[in-house]
């Protein structure tokens, strides 16, 4: 083998691991990111979570799938990116706590379990009723309510959800006792209070506003501290007698614990950048979104505090946690 040969052989073997670098980096670039939404499609996770999707694939540089986990209130669709690789490849979309199991252990130990990527949107709830009940302001249905303990029945997509955390605190706010009708998702709880079988929910905009032009469904109140520029004639449920009531679903992201900071970084970076587009920040406010963003320690305080404030409610007996 002569000299010049050496040599070749020698600069191909120096090469080859800066090659096999580079291969392995545009794998990784490559690889889908798989968005977990722990609630059937449909429903206001899911919209959102599409929404934040479509939009992640170019902030991210690579490709983004939406997977529907739906579940336990949320458990399975957490549970399943708990178990997921520590790569940053599967990404949990989720109001802010993940998981009912969270309100009956220490708040600290969802950190052990899901890490904290990035807040993405906040959303008042609208108080919105079948149109065949009676009640045409929130007073006369928290009238109708004290007239019949539990005789109005109410929705929500699971045990513990937002929704159904929200409802049970407007229900301590008013003075009232309905019926909980708990569901696999906020659109099968739709479809029924459509077709009468329960009368109230308390959802987001993005679930209810597809059904109010048809005149199926009335909204009574919004939970918020001044009224939706969309709906200014709707009422907040500070206006309508209860002025220290206001209420808001959260969302964020998370991925499983262990993954590396950087990685972390990388995905809370490109999210943030997602939230700052123009399109995005109209699409979610036509759903009724307000755009949050921010860093993982920021959405690990608030889910933390969250936790500790609603397992109040549990303790209380208001909340029933299935496990």
């Amino acid at each position: 083998m002569n000299r010049r040969t050496v040599l070749k052989h020698l600069a191909l073997a120096a090469a080859a691991p800066a090659a096999l670098s580079l291969s392995r980096h545009a794998a990784a670039r490559e690889a889908p990111l798989r968005v977990i939404v722990p609630f059937p499609p449909g429903g206001g996770t899911d919209v959102l979570g599409r929404v934040i999707a479509a939009t992640l694939e170019g902030a991210l540089d690579r490709p983004v799938v939406v997977e529907n986990k739906p579940g336990a209130s949320g458990m399975l669709g957490a549970d399943y990116t708990a178990n997921a690789a520590k790569d940053g490849s599967v990404l949990l979309f989720a109001g802010l706590v993940p998981s009912v199991r969270y309100y009956t252990r220490p708040p600290e130990d969802v950190l052990k379990q899901l890490a904290p990527v990035c807040a993405i949107a906040s959303s008042p709830y609208m108080v919105a009723v079948n149109s065949d009940l009676p009640a045409k302001t929130l007073a006369e249905l928290v009238a109708q309510a004290r007239r019949e303990p539990k005789g109005l029945t109410f929705g929500s997509p699971g045990n513990a959800t937002p929704q159904h955390l929200a409802t049970e605190l407007l229900q301590a706010a008013c003075g009232i006792d309905m019926l909980h009708v708990p569901y696999r998702g906020t659109g099968p709880m739709m479809t029924d209070l459509l077709g009468g079988q329960i009368q109230l929910v308390v959802a987001t905009v993005a679930a209810v506003e597809p059904y109010l032009k048809g005149g199926r469904l009335r909204v009574l109140a919004v939970t918020s501290r001044e009224r939706l520029p969309k709906y200014p004639d709707i009422p907040t449920v500070a206006e309508s007698g209860y002025p220290a009531f206001e209420a808001q679903i959260r969302f964020g992201t998370y991925c499983a614990a262990g993954t590396p900071q950087a990685t972390i970084a990388a995905l809370n970076q490109g999210i943030n950048r997602a939230l700052q587009t123009e399109g995005v920040r109209a699409k979610l406010a036509e759903q009724g979104f307000q755009p949050t963003g921010g860093t993982p320690a920021q959405l690990q305080q608030a889910l933390l505090t969250e936790i500790r404030d609603v397992a109040a409610l549990v303790k209380a007996g208001k909340v029933r946690v299935d496990l």
